[in-house]
């Protein structure tokens, strides 16, 4: 098997993460193989947030935990929603189409290029809680999204901390070929 496709069929979230910080040259690799993601007509009209001071981390995961609670959805106040890693990237989007399609791009790209270096992720979308009860200028300057963007998507990163689970079976009868 070739080893881009063992990558994509090894890869798995990682929800146990190691206090040890990732390398700047990890990072930086990480980061250009998601600025080398397709977008939607070449626009590459993303901007990421990369995060690294944990005080910021856990302060933009304890207002998602607080937003979900104040939506009833009874989360725990221990919960930590990208689970101690001390890497987080926000991507953002300028205002105009296909940018969630983009964004899905960048962090697959990323969370593929991480696990090729040992490295764990998880994409995390509970960052949007930070919109239903918060003000949007005020969640977009914690997490400095840049004006005329808006939120996309999260992604943590960092080294696994404990075994990777096993690949869930895959559910049956999901393709149709039509020849």
């Amino acid at each position: 098997m070739n080893k881009t496709v063992e990558t994509i069929l090894s890869r798995r979230s990682v929800r146990n993460f190691s206090a040890k910080m990732i390398s700047d040259q990890e990072l930086d690799t990480i980061i250009q193989c998601g600025l080398y993601a397709p977008s939607a007509k070449n626009r590459q009209n993303w901007h990421f947030t990369v995060i690294t001071n944990k005080e910021r981390i856990d302060e933009i995961s304890d207002l998602a935990v607080a937003n979900m609670n104040k939506l009833g959805l009874n989360v725990s106040d221990e919960a930590h929603i990208f689970y101690h890693a001390p890497v987080v990237i926000v991507i953002s989007s300028k205002i105009e189409g296909y940018s969630e399609v983009n964004a899905g791009c960048v962090v697959e790209n990323m969370s593929l290029a991480a696990h090729s270096m040992g490295i764990g992720s998880c994409i995390i979308g509970q960052t949007r809680y930070l919109y239903h009860q918060s003000n949007k200028a005020d969640a977009n300057r914690l997490m400095r999204i840049p004006e005329n963007f808006e939120h996309d998507i999260a992604i943590c990163f960092g080294y696994p901390d404990g075994d990777i689970d096993e690949a869930k079976p895959r559910k049956p009868n999901v393709v149709e070929y039509i020849r």
